[in-house]
């Protein structure tokens, strides 16, 4: 009886430490009493299987800006990660545009009060700069955008207000469209009222330009959409959006209304507009397109968002932002720069995971993005 108990007494010893033993191959280590546990965190893979790299910085020298350290001091040309300016341009401040590639830069040369020569030039060789158009002295630059295509620049053109022999020199506001390859230029639509003309867009396949006719206040009166054959047609616009506040991507136009309202249409149609509203009691500081995307982004509070051109689920990229003084987006739409301290100071916010770093900066005045490559 007693070898027959020591017998299952083994039985139950062996069979327990076969158990061990299978637990400890199908577990990996065995960690004994006392012993600490070796750290095994596996990497994170992305979806297609490999270790997710690490972000790096989110600045880069391969973008910049066009900054304004005075109004009566000349432009400059810098990059994201360094407030040294690379180069200067002619005249003083900047009245101009640039193209939605961030390399071409069309703009007004400004010279003892008066602004009339349009140039343009490649950023990677700014010292090359080429005269597109020069003015009268009974007229003035006064604003100027892009064509969809980069092919052509729309252009506002008023009177100066000095005396001259040319006809016409009263007070006006004018559309004209410059050919790039060829530098020539004619005149599309004038205003003779006192209202004056924002150019927001020029779509080269359809032909149509659309502007904004605005008065004293800066508020947008009408939309006006002309051909390139000077046929126009204009439709009222509703009170309390700032002509300064419209601009185009492509075919599509975004202009605030009050500080509260978002509306959106195209070049050739201001009737059929979408409105979308902020949170109740939230003001929107800035709204701005995220090239090559259908959205929009929006400064509004102290968060950054983004809002689907066609209404739908908005997302907040980052939050608790200083008031802002103005809003930037790069030309590629990775990044958003959000201005305030009166444009001294500015904080970069990657648009895809909220990510924040402050931008270096010298006491210019960013008023546009640009690209190096």
């Amino acid at each position: 009886m007693r070898e027959r108990d020591a017998q299952a007494l083994i039985f139950w010893i062996g069979l327990l430490v076969v158990i061990v033993l299978l637990a400890g191959l199908a577990g990996g280590s065995v960690v004994l009493r006392g012993e600490t546990p070796a750290s095994r965190t596996p990497p994170t893979l992305s979806s297609g299987g490999s270790p997710l790299v690490q972000p790096g910085p989110l600045l880069s020298d391969s973008r910049g800006f066009i900054a304004v350290p005075a109004k009566s001091a000349p432009a400059q040309l810098r990059r994201e990660t360094d407030a040294t300016p690379i180069s200067v341009l002619r005249g003083q401040g900047f009245i101009g545009a640039v193209s939605g590639t961030g390399r071409r830069v069309a703009y007004w040369v400004t010279s003892d009060a008066a602004t009339r020569e349009l140039r343009v030039f490649d950023v990677t060789a700014p010292d090359q700069d080429t005269s597109l158009a020069t003015l009268p002295e009974t007229e003035r630059g006064a604003a100027a955008v892009w064509s969809s295509d980069r092919t052509g620049v729309l252009a506002v053109v008023e009177s100066s207000g000095r005396a001259g022999t040319a006809e016409g020199t009263g007070p006006f506001s004018a559309l004209r469209v410059v050919d790039t390859p060829t530098r020539s230029i004619h005149e599309i639509s004038r205003l003779t009222d006192g209202s004056q003309f924002w150019p927001a867009g020029w779509d080269r396949t359809s032909r149509l330009v659309g502007a904004c006719v605005y008065g004293a206040d800066g508020m947008g009166i009408a939309w006006a959409v002309v051909g390139e054959d000077a046929v126009s047609g204009r439709v009222p616009m509703e009170g309390g959006i700032p002509a300064l506040s419209i601009l185009a991507s492509g075919n599509d136009v975004v202009g605030v209304q009050n500080g509260s309202v978002i509306r959106v249409w195209t070049l050739a149609s201001y009737t059929q507009h979408l409105e979308f509203g902020a949170a109740s009691g939230a003001r929107i500081a800035a709204a701005r397109w995220r090239p090559s995307t259908d959205q929009i982004v929006v400064l509004v509070a102290d968060r950054l968002e983004l809002w689907p051109k066609g209404g739908g689920d908005r997302r907040i990229v980052a939050q608790g932002l200083p008031i802002a003084k103005d809003l930037l987006v790069s030309s590629e739409g990775a990044l958003a720069f959000v201005t305030f301290d009166g444009g001294l100071s500015a904080t970069a916010v990657d648009l895809g995971n909220g990510r924040t770093t402050p931008l270096p900066m010298s006491g210019s005045r960013l008023v546009a993005p640009i690209s190096f490559r």
